[in-house]
């Protein structure tokens, strides 16, 4: 062996050691303490809720329902747990998937919340005869977009080559 290992082995045989005494001296000084192994062992100071509490609160607490009813007569707005539902009242001309408005008791007061209406005012309004490519517009500005020229494929390529260096492809 040579003169390196020996002293390496040295080392740490006397690391060992003094690992093992540091460690005695720890369990003289703990004595008998009782080190728990398991949660259920341990304080809860904090208060932490176990997955029994938690379960119990959630079963407990309030949660929104929906509830089918014939008419917006139908629904009691005293009741105690009124404001815990969603009330679905069917439409009188239901159309394909929209066939209840709902309601909810808010305030003591009934509360429309939710609609599948959609307002299209000021949307352009189809008109017989015509087809998305009806020409509209003035002869004037007929004859500037026929008279414009569009960048081919290798233009726009050159271009982004010049802007971000070559080598730019487009996949």
């Amino acid at each position: 062996m040579n003169s390196n290992k020996v002293m390496y082995l040295e080392h740490l045989r006397k690391t060992a050691q003094r690992a093992k005494a540091e460690a005695a001296a720890i369990e003289a000084k703990l004595g008998d303490i009782q080190i728990p192994t398991k949660v259920s062992e341990l304080t809860n100071d904090s208060g932490y809720q176990t997955a029994a509490q938690v379960a119990a609160a959630v079963a407990g607490s309030d949660h929104l329902k929906r509830r089918k009813v014939e008419s917006l007569e139908a629904i009691d707005l005293t009741a105690p747990d009124a404001a815990q539902y969603i009330y679905m009242v069917p439409k009188a001309n239901a159309k394909g998937g929209d066939k209840y408005d709902e309601y909810m008791v808010l305030d003591g007061a009934l509360e429309p919340v939710g609609s599948w209406a959609v307002d299209l005012t000021g949307y352009v309004q189809a008109e017989e005869g015509k087809g998305l490519s009806a020409n509209d517009f003035t002869d004037e500005d007929k004859a500037k977009l026929d008279g414009m020229t569009f960048a081919t494929d290798a233009e726009v390529d050159a271009m982004l080559d010049e802007v971000f260096g070559a080598g730019t492809e487009n996949t």
